[in-house]
């Protein structure tokens, strides 16, 4: 295909697909149209569910609530992909030494995401496998944060994987560091840990 699949428009499972095949020229294109950034954070909150599938049939079993689940942790997940975005931006900004709009990183890592959404074919596992998954997934991840920082960035690959690198790993610290000063709060009676403001991995 010559030419890269609009990803403003059409059914959402071809852009998905570009999306997990990594391409450089979808992202290229999701980069460039403004109007993506909506099916970005469509992907967003798509793959949050898949992450959290399990816990939110779970709770939904007791408390009967889906329309309220599916709100709070789409909700989440759209904070914690803006989070993440803002402390890209800067690091971005200083590896590539581009001058580039916020919501172009923004959207393009929405896209990043799609590979999440392939977390809930690890619930269909065996639990001794899910270590393997959420690894396989995790580094597709990341993958996919450094294609789409360099569509976002027009940078060099090298400085594409510095930048996502750093901010992968400066997101990931930054959750651990929330997740320390969580854990010192006393216990709730019931913690449904399918909410959670920054997902797994």
């Amino acid at each position: 295909m010559n030419k890269p699949y609009d990803p403003t428009r059409g059914p959402l499972l071809p852009r998905l697909v570009h999306a997990l095949l990594l391409r450089r020229d979808f992202y290229e294109a999701v980069a460039a149209a403004p109007k993506a950034t909506g099916p970005a954070g469509a992907i967003v909150c798509l793959a949050a569910m898949a992450r959290e599938s399990v816990g939110i049939f779970e709770i939904s079993q007791e408390y009967k609530a889906w329309g309220l689940l599916l709100l709070l942790v789409a909700i989440f997940a759209l904070l914690r992909w803006v989070v993440y975005a803002t402390v890209m931006y800067p690091i971005a900004r200083a590896v590539s030494g581009n001058r580039f709009g916020y919501t172009r990183l923004l959207r393009c890592l929405g896209f990043a995401e799609t590979p999440a959404v392939m977390t809930v074919f690890g619930f269909l596992l065996d639990e001794r496998f899910w270590p393997w998954v959420s690894f396989v997934v995790g580094a597709w991840l990341l993958l996919a944060t450094i294609v789409a920082v360099r569509a976002a960035t027009q940078v060099t690959l090298a400085r594409a994987v510095i930048i996502g690198v750093l901010g992968f790993a400066t997101y990931l610290g930054l959750g651990l560091a929330m997740d320390s000063v969580t854990s010192m709060a006393p216990p709730a009676e019931v913690a449904p840990t399918a909410l959670t403001l920054r997902g797994t991995l």
